[in-house]
């Protein structure tokens, strides 16, 4: 699907940064595919930003495989992060709020 753009809701974006939000307790349930990886490695971040010293985070998963793209999807926000210009890096961060 080379070329396309999935436009996401509105309500769905709203509710995902609600998920993401580390001041919030959060329950995530949906369907495969739906972005939950995407909500809770998002989530992880945020609370990184927030001083936590990522000894501090537990995440539980059902499989080693979920496991490991959650912790490979945060390395690769963070790592493109150390690539970027300042003003790429706070539109980065400004959205991720």
């Amino acid at each position: 699907m080379s070329g396309h753009r999935f436009v996401v809701p509105e309500e769905t974006v709203a509710r995902q940064r609600r998920a993401s939000d580390p001041t919030t307790s959060a329950w995530v349930s949906a369907n495969a595919g739906s972005g939950k990886t995407w909500v809770l490695s998002r989530r992880v971040i945020r609370i990184l930003l927030t001083g936590t010293p990522a000894s501090r985070i537990l995440c539980l998963t059902f499989t080693k495989a979920a496991a490991a793209t959650m912790s490979n999807r945060v390395f690769q926000v963070l790592g493109s992060w150390t690539a970027m210009d300042d003003a790429r890096l706070r539109a980065e961060l400004a959205d991720l709020e």
